[in-house]
C-alpha cells in the first residue's frame, strides 16, 4: 500500500485501526476521519480507547491491524515525518514546561528541539502567544509565575511552535474551572480559524462539541457515533427540535405519565422541574401532549417547542455499541 492515503482531503484517516495488548484489545476496529482545518473531538469514558487513539497517531505504538494516516501519509512508516506534522499538548502541561523559564524561553527551547532558528521562534512564538491573548507582560514572565488557564495556554503555544498541520491535545481543559475552560476552548478555535490548524481534542467532557466540526464518541474501543454534531442531533426524533415543559414539581410518576404519551419516544431531564420530549414533529404534537397531560392529571407551567442540543442527544439516545459493532437495544 502507499504512503498515500486515499482521500488527500482529510487531515486524519483511521481506517479499521485494531491495537491489542496480548490479548486485549483496547481499540476493536475504529474508523474516523478529520478533514483539513477541521476541529475534531474524540469523545469517551476512561477505558473508551482515547488515549490509544492518541498513542497511535503521535507514533508511540503501531496498529495491530488497520491503517493510520497523518497528512496522507502512513504513521507507521513516517515515523520521524509525522513527528513534524503534529503537535501535541499533554493533559498535564509540567510535562512540558519548564516554570522558571518564560513563556518565550520554553518556545526557545522547544523550537531548537525542531531545528528552528532563534528568530524563527521568536517571530512563531509571538504570533501564537498573541493569538492566545499573551501581552508582553506575560511573555517574558516565568512560567511559575502565571495562572493555570495561562500556563496551558503556554503549553498550547510549544505545541504549535514547529507549525503542525494538526495538533493534538489531551484532555486540554481538566483541572480548569468552567471559565477558564471555555476560555480555552475559544483560545483554540481561534488557532484553527486564524492559523488553519487541524485540532483533534481527546476529552470526556461534552461541552467541547459545541466548538467541534466533527465528533467521534469511543466506548469499550469501537465508534459508537461519529458524525457533525448536527448530524448526530437531526437523528433525533424531530430532527433537531424538543418539546420542553417546565412543571411546578418531577417524580417518577410524572415521568412515566410523560414518558408513556403517545408518539414520546425519549425524555431528558432539562432542569430542576423540567422535561424535554423527543417525539416526531414536534411544532405539531403541542395540543395533543396537553391534552394527554390533562387526562393523565399532570399540571404543568409551561411547555414550548426548543432546540435539541448535543447534551440532549447524548442523553437519550441509545448510542452504545456491542463487540459487533451494532448499536445496542
Amino acid at each position: 500500500m502507499s504512503d498515500e492515503a486515499p482521500h488527500p482531503e482529510r487531515e486524519i484517516d483511521i481506517l479499521d485501526l485494531k491495537v491489542a495488548f496480548g490479548d486485549f484489545y483496547a481499540l476493536k476496529g475504529v474508523s474516523f476521519f478529520a478533514n483539513k482545518k477541521e476541529f475534531l473531538g474524540i469523545i469517551g469514558a476512561s477505558g473508551a480507547g482515547k488515549t490509544t487513539v492518541l498513542r497511535v497517531l503521535t507514533g508511540q505504538i503501531s496498529p495491530t491491524e488497520g491503517m493510520a494516516y497523518v497528512g496522507g501519509y502512513d504513521v507507521t512508516k513516517q515515523e520521524k515525518l509525522i513527528a513534524l506534522l503534529v503537535g501535541y499538548v499533554p493533559q498535564l502541561e509540567h510535562l512540558s514546561l519548564y516554570y522558571d523559564f518564560t513563556a518565550l524561553q520554553n518556545a526557545e527551547f522547544f523550537g531548537r528541539c525542531f531545528g528552528m532558528r532563534p528568530k524563527e521562534i521568536e517571530e512563531r512564538s509571538r504570533n501564537v502567544l498573541e493569538i492566545l491573548g499573551f501581552d508582553e507582560e506575560l511573555m517574558t514572565k516565568a512560567v511559575k509565575r502565571l495562572s493555570g488557564g495561562e500556563r496551558k495556554r503556554v503549553s498550547i503555544c510549544l505545541g504549535m511552535i514547529h507549525d503542525p498541520p494538526v495538533l493534538l491535545l489531551d484532555e486540554p481543559t481538566t483541572g480548569l474551572d468552567a471559565h477558564l475552560r471555555h476560555e480555552t476552548l475559544n483560545y483554540l478555535k481561534q488557532l484553527n480559524y486564524e492559523l488553519g490548524t487541524t485540532m483533534v481534542i481527546i476529552s470526556h467532557d461534552l461541552e467541547i462539541v459545541d466548538y467541534c466540526t466533527r465528533v467521534c464518541l469511543l466506548e469499550e474501543g469501537l465508534v459508537s457515533q461519529f458524525g457533525t454534531p448536527e448530524e448526530l442531533i437531526s437523528t433525533l426524533p424531530g430532527k433537531g427540535e424538543s418539546v420542553r415543559i417546565v412543571l411546578p414539581t418531577l417524580s417518577p410518576t410524572i415521568v412515566d405519565r410523560l414518558a408513556t404519551a403517545p408518539g414520546v419516544q425519549f425524555t431528558a431531564m432539562a432542569g430542576r422541574n423540567a422535561m424535554k420530549i423527543f417525539i416526531d414533529n414536534p411544532s405539531e404534537q403541542i395540543l395533543p401532549l396537553i391534552r394527554v397531560m390533562n387526562e393523565r392529571k399532570v399540571p404543568f407551567e409551561e411547555i414550548s417547542v426548543v432546540e435539541a442540543d448535543f447534551f440532549d442527544y447524548f442523553q437519550v439516545k441509545p448510542w452504545k455499541t456491542t463487540e459487533t459493532g451494532e448499536s445496542a437495544t
